[in-house]
């Protein structure tokens, strides 16, 4: 009635191609040659259970599936950068690849008695609704040395090669004498997507503003004066107009975790009692479904969109077939 398989597996590489971090005179006219400098280890488990039985005429199978797994960087070409906390922020050899690098965040300001009594330096033009950083290092202002790992997954600029650390997916199947079911389900978890531009920047290269943007923080009459302390503001997710996140922050990063009902079919098998009299042996309706619904915090793209796409690829399309 079970199937169960089990997996863990190491994968080692070496003298994976890069090029030499030197510096050569600029009359050479050619950079250095990619030599077979870096390595990683790639190691993680998958399972699969599989169950099938029958309730009296009603048949059932279903099987689900997992997948962890995660890669370090082993060596790297890569030079010292000054002082062991700038290699820690900047270098990658022995640490985990897609480790994104920025600013936390802790907030939005309320209020400008939130302002005036900040902890860090606040620029004068700072008002209610904007951004609130993370004094990582506690030294009283916002600056390169509070960067630290923020997120795992995609960043702004990523390009492929990262993916999400697990994977899993789900099979139901069932049938009753002719009617017969499929769904299958699949999705993602510990991956976070950065999206800049136009998913960033409200009016971004001269374009429209996404819908998104209107749910900011803005004055409740039109007309105030913003930097006036008694001004009655609406509270929003995003900052008051002209003011955007940093996009290498927890702002601008999204949990693109996400389960998605993959796909869906109803079928129904006409009886071969019914189909003698024509001659035909076997006729099946059916009507199936594709990319029909999708649970993910991930707002306005799809969440396997990556980042250095900048979200500009056409949307996900939801199949129909009868």
């Amino acid at each position: 009635l079970f199937n169960i398989t089990f997996d863990y597996f190491i994968r080692d590489r070496k003298g994976l191609l890069a090029s030499a971090v030197l510096q050569v005179p600029d009359v050479l006219g050619a950079p250095l040659p990619q030599d077979n400098l870096n390595g990683d280890r790639t190691q993680g488990f998958d399972f699969e259970v599989g169950h099938h039985g029958s309730i009296g005429k009603f048949r059932y199978n279903v099987k689900g599936t997992f997948l962890y797994t995660n890669t370090r960087s082993t060596t790297r070409a890569e030079s010292p950068q000054g002082n062991s906390y700038l290699d820690w922020q900047r270098n990658n050899t022995n640490r985990n690849q897609g480790i994104q690098m920025g600013y936390g965040g802790e907030g939005q300001y309320q209020n400008y008695q939130q302002i005036l009594n900040s902890g860090v330096y606040v620029n004068r033009g700072t008002v209610v609704g904007d951004y609130i950083y993370q004094d990582w290092n506690g030294d009283g202002q916002i600056d390169g040395n509070d960067v630290h790992p923020i997120a795992y997954g995609g960043g702004p600029n990523s390009g492929p090669g990262v993916i999400p650390k697990i994977t899993y997916g789900l099979n139901i199947g069932g049938s009753y004498e002719n009617l017969n079911f499929n769904l299958l389900f699949q999705g993602t978890a510990i991956y976070s997507v950065s999206y800049i531009e136009q998913l960033n920047i409200p009016l971004w290269g001269g374009g429209n503003a996404l819908t998104q943007f209107n749910d900011d923080w803005h004055p409740a009459d039109p007309t105030a004066d913003p930097y006036n302390p008694n001004t009655v503001w609406v509270p929003g997710k995003f900052a008051y107009t002209g003011t955007t996140a940093n996009t290498g922050s927890t702002f601008n990063y999204q949990n693109a975790a996400y389960l998605r009902l993959k796909s869906a079919e109803l079928g129904y098998t006409l009886p071969n009692s019914a189909l003698k009299a024509i001659g035909v042996k076997g006729v099946r309706i059916f009507a199936n479904g594709y990319n029909l619904s999708t649970i993910t915090k991930v707002k306005d793209v799809d969440p396997k969109h990556p980042t250095g796409t900048y979200g500009y690829l056409y949307p996900l399309d939801k199949l129909f077939n009868i």
